[in-house]
């Protein structure tokens, strides 16, 4: 257990390090952070104009948490990495497991995931003019922890999904998340779908996170959050599993198959 963790944390310093080269901290800042600050005060606005204030606070609350599933969903182009430039076959055929370095392989975009967050949670509802309630601001941060975590499990699962489906990572990536934003109550209630629709939206990161941290802002009971929030932290472990479960089946099927080969 102990050499697992210590595998984990080499392979965010790892990932640390690429976003070190790809970006510096005036094009993170001024590029891929405003541009998330720009997604987010854009929906926003259409559902001011659409609707009233507490609409536009609603969609902000919303597209504010979401931006910590879209970053942490990246994870899909960093393991269908792995397979391109066959550091994939390493692992499958180096002496212990390859799920700690494949599962903790995406980490650093949960760290840059909270980042973007916490500064759209800090300085976008007071500038639009929506200030959100402290301390229950300051208390539904943890919160936001854990919906970047479990939606970083259901990013997982579909990096496993564009191992198999190599060259399709960034649709694969845009379908997942865009489900995320568009039915798991970012931009409109969960009330609006019908039945069997909230029905699977129930195994969807984001759903029952975000419900907790709306009724955490609206100083809500206590059970009724932390029940919401043992459904999101239930509906993240249910993720990891699958991911690790279909990775180690692609993995052993390209053991039997010499099929993880390069892909330059």
């Amino acid at each position: 257990m102990t050499h697992a963790f210590r595998l984990v944390g080499q392979t965010v310093m790892l990932g640390l390090a690429e976003i070190r080269e790809i970006y510096t901290w005036r094009s993170w800042t001024f590029g891929w952070l405003a541009r998330l600050l720009c997604q987010a005060s854009f929906f926003a606005l259409i559902g001011r104009y659409v609707g009233d204030t507490d609409t536009m606070r609603f969609v902000l609350i919303g597209n504010i948490v979401a931006l910590a599933c879209l970053e942490s969903t990246i994870v899909v182009i960093s393991l269908a990495g792995e397979r391109r430039t066959g550091t994939l076959a390493l692992l499958a055929v180096a002496p212990g497991s390859h799920l700690p370095l494949y599962l903790g392989r995406g980490l650093h975009w949960v760290v840059t995931g909270l980042t973007s967050t916490l500064v759209a949670w800090l300085t976008l509802p007071p500038l639009l003019g929506v200030p959100l309630p402290w301390p229950e601001a300051a208390l539904a941060l943890p919160l936001i922890v854990l919906i970047a975590v479990t939606s970083y499990g259901y990013g997982c699962l579909l990096g496993a999904l564009a191992l198999r489906l190599l060259g399709f990572e960034w649709l694969i990536l845009n379908v997942g998340y865009g489900i995320v934003l568009t039915f798991c109550g970012v931009n409109v209630t969960l009330s609006t779908w019908p039945e069997p629709l909230r029905w699977f939206l129930a195994f969807l990161p984001v759903t029952h996170g975000l419900q907790a941290i709306r009724t955490v802002l609206a100083a809500g009971p206590a059970a009724d959050i932390f029940h919401q929030a043992g459904l999101e932290l239930l509906v993240g472990i249910g993720w990891f599993a699958l991911a690790a479960l279909l990775t180690e089946r692609l993995v052993g099927a390209g053991r039997r198959n010499a099929t993880l080969e390069f892909n330059d």
